[in-house]
């Protein structure tokens, strides 16, 4: 049952009461300090009376020196100037103080009348080396007595406004405080304290409260805030170093004290966005200090209690966690111990972060912190169970994983490892755990992060050296890597002069795998960067390292002063290897080799194949990475194809591409190759490549110019430049020859990139047919000469405007004929110097020739069009035309229609048409005569080609037609035909020579006239000629006007017409040319009715024969080969001659021996006397009449009859032209009988004078008996034998 609650009546007479109470308490405490106020003044008045109550208070002597008073709402406040308390000669002395009156507060419990209040003390609250802390800095210390004892009395002491410094040397605490306000009571030897503490002044106080038994020593203490800024703590409390730079949220300690010594802590924390700043590191001398670093710890969650003594000390960590989201670290159930024994075991620790404090700490070596902060270590112990004693024993144990550190400048990293660890205090050991992915990491080394598993131990112990760390036997896994290592590092204690003593067999794997283990930062950029690129492909096999050796020697080479200082050697042996020496070379392929890294350099030495080419013999190396240069020497044998496709896939394809690519080249051959290239340069430096190539019966051939080489030998030398070969010999054609190449620096001209040089018999078909735009020479050239080819390829002086090739051919043509109109005309014997220079290529390029100074020539092609110029002689010569033929120049002599006939080939050679001939002929033959001082136009016109003629003998135009079968027409003004010499006289000539030369000098036949080219003349292919002639002189026989008409037939040409009309000559005449060479053979007849018979035949070139007289003459006459084959000895014809009034002349013997029957001069050197004046004017005769038949050298009469005014001549027989003998009969029939008739009938001519000298001679009768006589002449010609024949033997041979 519940009471019963107070009614409203009585809860309003409660309230009523309690406020009248209040009210009256206000008034009376109102009244009273009203009247303490007003009383102020005169306790100021009276201080003895002050301190006479004070003395009271505190039961000792209390003095002061001046006193005044203040009325607070407090109540009233006392200010002491220098106050005492205790015996007067021996007083405490506080100073300054104030003694606040609590008039109210006093009276409620717990609290005291009076407060005594001290301003701007400067405490200290020091550990000493025993573990107790102590307050200094209180009033009357100095002195040794008690101030809390003396001032007990006083009520509480209250300190505002002081300073504190919390020093514990031990501890490395030194704290300065720069504010605290305290509130001290002390009840006999139990102190109570409370106090306020501000590390800035806008700083959020730190509150303290504690309690103190003085006599024990023993108390508790708080230290915490729930607003704690972190920041305010600046470097005001470091610990071991590390000083809070941010950070708030609670921070909380409770410490308890067992004889003013701290005997347990506990700690409690909830902090946010915390951030640690470590001790400053000390660097080099001379060097600058580390700056601190820092550490963003995050949130921080602590909950730990630490109990006993620094000697001998427990930590149990309940919950510590660190970091913010995925990152949080959490260590809870962590227990430390330390002192004479000393423990650390936890279930599950990850050390990283608390690694990361521990190097912002400067109570760890430096190089440890710079380590810790730079690499920052991981690594998650389980199990962790650590256990020993200072100096004594020691046990730990621990599954660790994840270890891990980053890698830092020129050091390694690495990540991964994981084992299982056990130690005591002789050394370590470290099983690993073979599941456990290792990342080794190290970019200034290795630069890429190799992957592998570790199997197998490490041990690490101490000894007086220092540290050794050893493995029995490690299997490291990573992928195609496979390694057996075993040995182990020395260290000193300071982790210096490491010393390596490591052998390691690796199993099979690829040469690529080497590129992941370059030293980048101990090899030169270049170094790395050609190992990277040579090597290539293949296995590595059979590979043994071995190091040992103090680091600090490295590299171990076997130098003057390095000898014993260590060894490096790791051998290996190259299987199917591909490695590339120089990047625009191609590789060494197939390469079985044995390779040798030693110290920092190494070496290969085995065979393998560069494109094709078998190195039989291969050797590289580089002898140091520090100051790398990479060596290759290569012996090399195979097929001579395969080099040029190095060649080609070499760099000098670049400059000489266009000329390998039309090399062609096979046959046994074998090289040596050698190469530096320096590697320790900053940029790329060009190697120094030198070699040769030596052939041996290769064959070699330009696809360009058709040209090919067999049994090539010699030796060809090369370097990255160019090469050399200045002596291959070599065979083309079947002929010797001598070659010789260069290349580069290594042509005789600075200005040529290339040059060719080929000496060697050629035949000129095959040289024309490489030399393009004059193959249409070839049907007029033949034989071969010893020729020297000279090609060249010019440098480029500047990009994009390369200058032609130049080819060049040099020859004294000896052994070469030209078949070619005069002046061209050169039988194979002569030497005639000739030079040919071409530019290539020669679709587009200039050719120029010369041949001694009777010819130069130009052609040029571009755009598929070729010009050619031909210069006869001397003058200046011009640039060839864009397109076509152009001939000009002057001559001694110029065979016209053939050379109109050879340029007007131009349907058959369409790429170069005529455009124009303009020559000065000092001799011109045309149309089988000789003409001087000509000047020939040719050019070409509408469906043909027009010829102008201009000179003293010869004036007129021809037009040849293109089309075939038409006809050649002709005009001429004038056309004087003067036979040239040595044509129609070629007999006379040699007649006249036979009286004065010995007979064997006239037997051989005359030299041909001319030219081979008619003799290789088809007269088919001559097409219909019609000419007119306006004044034809014949020999300088006018013939007046004159009409020539022929047509071709089958197998050769007809002379449809020949006549002249107008003058005192009128000729006719018929005839064929048929077939050619050989079988050629020519037949033609003559009509002529004259009224100056000796002029006609002087026109000929039978002049002397004949003097006036007018008849008529015809001829009918045949012989073998073509018109130029005309040889009196040689023809069969007939001649009929009927002439009157005429006078044969008084000749030499042989002057006109063409008839070679009269012999009358020889009558007259067989005569005595003398009757030359009769004989100097000739024979005149009425009548000669008859025939002459010339047949196989023969030329018989047997009717020849010439009627004189004094005596006819009847002569028959023969005269043989070939064996130059007379065979004649003359018989002499004078006319009357008188000597005087006969002398004066002979006075006209030589047949009297004859009569009367052989009457003489050979009757030795008077000249009145002379009658008729015959006469016999034989013998030969320059000694004919003149007989008088008897009358009846004569009649007799007149009946035979």
């Amino acid at each position: 049952m519940t009471s019963p609650s107070p009614s409203p009546s009585r809860w309003r007479s409660l309230w009523r009461h309690t406020w009248h109470t209040l009210a009256a308490m206000l008034a009376l405490l109102a009244l009273g300090n009203g009247v303490g106020s007003l009383l102020l003044p005169m306790v100021e008045r009276h201080p003895e009376q002050v301190a006479a109550w004070l003395s009271e208070r505190a039961g000792r002597t209390v003095a002061f020196d001046h006193l005044d008073t203040e009325w607070t709402r407090r109540g009233p406040l006392l200010r002491l100037t220098n106050l005492r308390i205790g015996e007067v000669n021996n007083p405490l002395r506080i100073g300054n103080a104030e003694i606040q009156i609590a008039q109210y507060a006093g009276l409620l419990p717990g609290r005291s009348f009076t407060e005594l209040r001290l301003r701007g003390l400067d405490l200290t609250l020091q550990r000493d080396d025993d573990g107790q802390w102590q307050v200094r800095g209180l009033p009357g210390q100095q002195a040794g007595g008690d101030p809390l004892e003396a001032l007990s009395h006083l009520g509480e002491l209250q300190l505002a406004q002081a300073k504190l410094r919390v020093f514990a040397p031990a501890l490395q605490l030194d704290l300065r405080v720069p504010r605290i306000d305290l509130r001290l009571q002390v009840n006999g030897n139990q102190v109570r304290a409370g106090a306020r503490a501000w590390l800035r002044s806008t700083a959020t106080p730190v509150d303290i409260a504690g309690t103190l038994n003085r006599g024990s020593g023993d108390g508790r203490v708080y230290v915490g805030s729930r607003m704690l800024d972190l920041a305010n703590f600046g470097d005001k409390i470091p610990l071991l170093g590390v000083t809070p730079v941010a950070g708030r949220g609670r921070l909380q300690g409770w410490a308890q004290l067992r004889s003013y010594r701290v005997v347990a802590v506990r700690a409690d924390a909830g902090l946010l966005d915390v951030r640690l700043q470590g001790a400053p590191m000390s660097a080099a001398a001379g060097a600058a200090r580390i700056p601190a670093a820092k550490h963003d710890v995050g949130e921080l969650v602590l909950a730990a209690e630490w109990t006993g003594r620094l000697q001998d000390w427990r930590v149990q960590v309940s919950r510590l966690r660190m970091g913010n989201g995925a990152g949080r670290q959490i260590l809870d159930g962590l227990s430390l111990a330390g002192g004479q024994r000393y423990a650390a075991r936890a279930e599950h620790l990850n050390v990283a972060p608390l690694l990361q404090l521990v190097a912002l700490s400067n109570a760890v070596p430096v190089g440890l912190r710079h380590w810790l902060q730079t690499t920052q270590p991981a690594a998650v112990l389980d199990d962790l169970d650590i256990h020993g004693q200072v100096g004594g024993a020691l046990h730990a144990s621990a599954r660790i994983s994840g270890f891990q550190f980053a890698p830092v400048g020129h050091a390694p990293g690495l990540r991964g490892v994981g084992g299982w660890l056990q130690a005591d205090q002789d050394g370590l050991r470290l099983r690993f755990d073979r599941a456990a992915q290792v990342a080794f990491d190290w970019p200034a080394g290795f630069g890429v992060v190799h992957r592998f598993t570790l199997d197998g131990e490490a041990v690490m112990w101490r000894d007086a050296a220092g540290w050794t760390i050893q493995t029995p036997g490690l299997a490291i896994a990573g992928g195609p890597l496979q390694v057996q290592a075993r040995g182990g590092i020395g260290l000193q204690d300071d982790g210096s002069h490491p010393h390596l003593d490591i052998a390691a067999d690796i199993g099979d794997v690829p040469v690529s795998i080497a590129h992941g283990f370059w030293i980048h930062h101990l090899m030169p950029k270049s170094s790395v960067q050609w190992l990277d690129m040579a090597l290539r492909g293949g296995t590595l096999r059979n590979v043994h390292a071995v190091v040992a050796g103090d680091l600090d020697d490295w590299p171990f080479r076997n130098e003057p002063g390095m000898a014993g200082a260590g060894v490096f050697r790791a051998d290996a042996h190259i299987d199917d290897g591909t490695i590339k020496f120089q990047p625009d070379w191609p590789a060494a392929e197939h390469m079985h080799a044995d390779v040798s890294f030693v110290a920092d350099g190494f070496s290969v030495s085995g065979r393998a194949q560069l494109a094709q080419v078998a190195a039989t013999e291969l050797r590289a190396g580089i002898d140091r990475f520090g100051q790398a240069e990479l060596w290759v020497d290569a012996a090399t044998r195979g097929d001579a194809k395969h080099y040029l496709g190095l060649l080609r896939a070499s760099p000098l394809h670049k400059d000489y591409g266009d000329t390998m690519d039309h090399l062609q080249v096979a046959g046994p051959a074998q090289a040596q190759f050698h190469m530096k290239l320096p590697l320790h340069h900053d940029t790329p430096v060009p190697p120094v490549i030198t070699g040769s190539v030596d052939l041996a019966g290769a064959t070699l051939a330009e696809t360009r110019y058709q040209v090919a080489f067999d049994q090539v030998r010699g030796q060809a030398k090369y370097d990255q430049s160019g090469f050399d070969a200045p002596a291959l010999q070599v065979r083309h054609d079947g002929a010797a020859g001598v070659l010789a190449l260069r290349a580069g620096p290594h042509t005789q001209d600075p200005a040529q990139a290339f040059e060719a040089q080929l000496q060697m018999q050629a035949e000129i078909d095959g040289l024309l047919a490489k030399a393009g735009n004059l193959d249409w020479l070839k049907p007029y050239m033949r034989g071969s000469s010893q020729w020297t080819v000279a090609m060249s390829v010019p440098r480029q002086l500047r990009a994009g405007s390369p200058l032609p090739s130049l080819l060049q051919l040099h020859s004294n043509l000896v052994g070469t004929a030209f078949d070619l109109p005069a002046p061209l005309r050169k039988p194979a014997a002569d030497a005639l110097p000739a030079s040919i220079a071409i530019r290539l290529p020669l679709d587009s390029g200039d050719i120029e020739a010369s041949l001694g100074d009777v010819l130069r020539l130009r052609s040029r092609s571009a755009h598929g069009q070729t010009g050619l110029r031909v210069q006869l002689g001397a003058g200046e010569m011009a640039a060839p035309p864009a397109h076509g033929l152009v001939i000009g120049g002057r001559v001694a002599q110029l065979d016209a229609l053939d050379w109109i006939g050879l340029a007007s080939g131009g349907k058959d050679h369409t790429d170069l048409p005529l455009q124009r001939i303009d020559v000065q002929a000092a001799r011109m033959q045309l149309l089988g005569a000789e003409f001087s001082d000509t000047h020939v136009q040719v050019s070409p016109v509408a469906q043909g080609i027009a010829v102008q003629v201009q000179g003293s003998a010869i004036a007129g135009h021809l037009r040849i037609p293109e089309q075939s079968g038409a006809s050649v027409s002709g005009q001429f003004e004038r056309l004087y035909w003067a036979l040239p010499a040595g044509a129609a006289n070629a007999v006379s000539q040699r007649l006249a020579a036979a009286s004065s030369a010995p007979i064997r000098d006239t037997l051989a036949p005359p030299a041909p006239v001319s030219a081979t080219l008619i003799n290789s003349t088809n007269p088919a292919a001559i097409p219909p000629l019609a000419l007119d002639v306006a004044e034809l002189r014949f020999g300088g026989t006018p013939l007046g006007s004159a009409r020539f008409r022929s047509s071709p037939i089958a197998g050769g040409l007809r002379v449809d017409e020949f006549r002249t009309s107008g003058g005192k000559q009128r000729l006719a005449a018929t005839g064929s040319w048929l077939g050619k060479g050989d079988a050629a053979r020519t037949q033609f007849r003559l009509d002529a009715d004259s009224d100056d018979v000796g002029a006609l035949l002087a026109g000929f070139g039978l002049g002397g024969q004949l003097a006036g007289g007018k008849g008529r003459l015809t001829a009918a006459a045949n012989w073998n080969g073509g018109p130029d084959a005309f040889d009196v000895t040689q023809l069969d014809a007939s001649l009929h001659a009927d002439v009157r009034d005429g006078r044969l002349p008084e000749i030499e013997p042989g002057a006109g021996r063409v008839l070679g029957l009269l012999g009358i001069g020889q009558l007259r050197r067989r005569l005595t006397l003398d009757f030359s004046d009769f004989f100097s004017k000739g024979f005149a005769f009425d009548h000669l009449q008859g025939d002459i038949r010339l047949s196989q050298g023969s030329a018989r009469t047997d009717n020849l009859f010439i009627k004189g005014p004094a005596a006819d001549l009847n002569l028959r027989g023969s005269v043989n032209l070939r064996s130059q003998r007379f065979d004649q009969t003359v018989e002499v029939l004078p006319r009357s009988g008188g000597l005087l008739t006969a002398v004066g009938a002979l006075a006209a001519g030589p047949v009297g004078a004859a009569v009367g000298a052989v009457a003489n001679a050979v009757l030795d009768k008077p000249m009145s008996g002379i009658g008729a006589k015959t006469y016999r002449i034989t013998g030969p010609w320059a000694a004919p034998v003149v007989d008088v024949v008897p009358r009846n033997s004569a009649n007799s041979q007149q009946v035979n």
